[in-house]
């Protein structure tokens, strides 16, 4: 015999699920294993360029050779460092959530829905976007081009307020 509650269906399906949910996320064009297999093209070109030029007597050029490939390493480690860097807006009846996660910090905010605020501030053809919320601005599509945070702005006008400075 089955309870009650267990056989009865759902009076509201979904309403532990977030009315609108937005996730941006980094675009990255190059996967972990192909920035490696770019990475070892690099520096096989850079280091065979300067042992070339090392054996025909210019050795003063290795040491930057060197030193150019551990730049680019750096570079790539840094890029590596932000792969799973993230932003997703939850809108529901009462709240508004954001939860962001930059290289090792991940932060999150609440806002209560009625008294929370979209600000869309231009700046010629440039754009920040930010929810608004009891004397505090936090960042929103720090992921997004400005084209994509003007698109974010106009989906959120009918669920959040939405204010233009």
């Amino acid at each position: 015999m089955t309870r009650f509650s267990e056989a009865a269906p759902r009076m509201f399906p979904g309403a532990d699920s977030p009315s609108y949910v937005h996730l941006s996320v980094p675009n990255r064009s190059l996967g972990p294993a192909g920035r490696r297999c770019f990475l070892a093209a690099i520096a096989a070109t850079t280091l065979g360029i300067g042992t070339a030029a090392a054996l025909i007597g210019a050795w003063p050029v290795m040491p930057f050779a060197g030193l150019e490939v551990a730049l680019v390493v750096l570079a790539f480690h840094v890029v590596r460092l932000h792969d799973a860097d993230f932003e997703r807006l939850e809108i529901d009846a009462h709240e508004v959530r954001v939860q962001a996660r930059d290289a090792a910090s991940t932060t999150s905010f609440v806002a209560h829905k009625p008294w929370a605020r979209v600000v869309l501030k231009e700046r010629g053809s440039r754009c920040t976007l930010g929810l608004a919320y009891a004397g505090r601005v936090v960042p929103l599509g720090r992921l997004m081009s400005d084209e994509g945070r003007r698109e974010l702005a106009r989906e959120l006008r009918g669920r959040v307020a939405v204010t233009a400075n």
